[in-house]
């Protein structure tokens, strides 16, 4: 069965996702890297963005990840906040292969504001069908890589095959040592 969520949404989400795993990890820290995972992503208006932009970009994924972490009536608050303090203004677009959606800043926004914004409209549309609990961290303690949850029953708890298969291993260890 599949996800009733629009895709553009799944999108915006594994994006944030990405975004803030990439840059905790240390693999984004120039505009360059900024750039290059907006294009991957195909995600609007960073294909000039600069090292301030870089900057303000990386200033608002702490904002984005206590969004992923919270609880659905915090979300909803800390999205109304993001809205106010970015001054958003939705409107529907369409473009690439996605059908018309809602863009939340003016084209030419500063990337950060646009990837605060996005975020946040993704994150609205999750507290109104109560499905925060799909945004969640890897079980594996070594991990904590954010995903969205896309199973049927909300019951993935690894980022990937390759945690899951660590921590399965770890515990079957620590059952043989113990016999």
């Amino acid at each position: 069965m599949t996800l009733h969520h629009p895709r553009e949404l799944v999108t915006t989400l594994e994006f944030m996702a990405e975004l803030c795993n990439q840059r905790r990890a240390g693999q984004l820290d120039t505009a360059a890297g900024l750039r290059r995972v907006c294009a991957e992503w195909a995600f609007p208006g960073a294909s000039g963005a600069t090292k301030a932009d870089a900057a303000a970009t990386w200033a608002v994924l702490p904002t984005i990840e206590a969004m992923w972490d919270a609880e659905r009536d915090t979300v909803a608050e800390m999205a109304n906040r993001v809205f106010k303090e970015r001054e958003a203004r939705p409107h529907l677009v369409r473009h690439g292969d996605f059908d018309w959606h809602l863009h939340g800043v003016r084209v030419g926004a500063p990337v950060a504001d646009a990837v605060a914004v996005h975020a946040a409209m993704a994150f609205v549309d999750l507290v109104r069908t109560d499905d925060t609990a799909r945004c969640k961290r890897c079980g594996d303690d070594r991990c904590e890589r954010l995903f969205f949850d896309q199973s049927r029953n909300r019951s993935r708890r690894f980022c990937s095959t390759t945690c899951q298969s660590r921590t399965n291993v770890a515990a079957f260890r620590a059952r043989s040592a113990r016999q």
